[in-house]
């Protein structure tokens, strides 16, 4: 017996804390007032979210069994689903409610085992409900750790997603492929990425995941050739939007109408060789860091695609 009640102390001790903030929620909402900002409130829930780790450190064996995930993670996200509209990014928004509905999660099975805490069984891995709220909270909190607590991978992420978004909407077999994680979308979507880099700006995605576009070698000759090939062709057509739009075409391996390109002075074969060369360039992006690309790309089609995990 005493055993088994200090296995179960972890989940008495988050049970009391679950009681307190509960409590604080309840005051506060009767005086009209507003917890988000309130360090009492957020450091009842820092305390709470630090024993959620110690308990997922020794619960969750389909995980890392990570106790680094901290409070911050929960106000960033908090902060996100205030600021970023569905218009701006399906994607974060989902991955920020994925993380506060882990925790409610977690929160609303502790009131179950406070009716009766001989439902939860000493070994805390044996407890099938408790290791599924903790999985996921170790999946979408460990995201929310990559992308939400540094603005640039956040800013990397809503572009990301936003351009991702952005081409399911104009092209509907590009949305099907995502959505059926096609093996071609891993190649077309690293390519848009180099494509926005070429244009403009794609917040620093390809030279983050790709330093050796910016480092003095064979790669950084290489893309800065195809960037002036890029801007001269671009220069050279009769409008900068149509010409993204047919090279954008090209990345995806769609058809070009060659009478329309003609007549924006846009020569259909070298803008496919400017897209095998984008290719080549987005698949070594993806090779130079593949768990932290890979990381970003499932972020990124988090609310298009359910299927791209089966992949990994």
């Amino acid at each position: 017996m005493v055993i088994e009640k200090d296995a179960r102390s972890r989940i008495v001790n988050a049970i009391e804390l679950e009681k307190q903030i509960h409590s604080f929620e309840i005051r506060e909402r009767l005086k009209g007032k507003v917890v988000l900002n309130c360090e009492a409130y957020n450091e009842l829930r820092r305390k709470f979210i630090e024993l959620c780790g110690n308990i997922n450190s020794v619960t969750n064996p389909e995980g890392k069994g990570r106790d680094d995930l901290s409070v911050d993670i929960l106000i960033a996200a908090e902060g996100i689903s205030r600021r970023v509209s569905n218009l701006q990014s399906r994607a974060v928004r989902k991955l920020a409610e994925q993380i506060r509905k882990s925790l409610s999660d977690i929160r609303v099975l502790l009131r179950k085992y406070q009716e009766n805490i001989e439902l939860v069984d000493p070994q805390l891995k044996n407890n099938q409900e408790l290791v599924e709220a903790l999985v996921h909270f170790e999946n979408s909190w460990s995201k929310g750790k990559e992308f939400f607590l540094s603005e640039k991978m956040c800013g990397m992420l809503i572009y990301f997603s936003q351009l991702i978004e952005g081409v399911a909407e104009k092209y509907k077999d590009v949305k099907e492929k995502i959505e059926a994680a096609d093996t071609d979308i891993f190649v077309m979507l690293p390519c848009l990425v180099v494509l926005s880099s070429l244009d403009g700006d794609n917040k620093g995605i390809c030279s983050h995941y790709y330093p050796n576009i910016q480092n003095p070698g064979s790669e950084q000759n290489e893309f800065k050739a195809l960037k002036e090939r890029y801007q001269a062709l671009k220069k050279k057509s009769k409008d900068g939007y149509e010409f993204y739009n047919i090279v954008e075409k090209a990345v995806l391996e769609k058809e070009i109408m060659l009478q329309p390109a003609k007549e924006h002075n846009v020569d259909v074969k070298e803008i496919r060789q400017l897209a095998h060369r984008m290719k080549r360039i987005g698949i070594e992006m993806q090779r130079y860091k593949p768990s932290e690309w890979n990381a970003l790309m499932e972020t990124a089609m988090g609310q298009i695609s359910v299927s791209y995990t089966h992949l990994r």
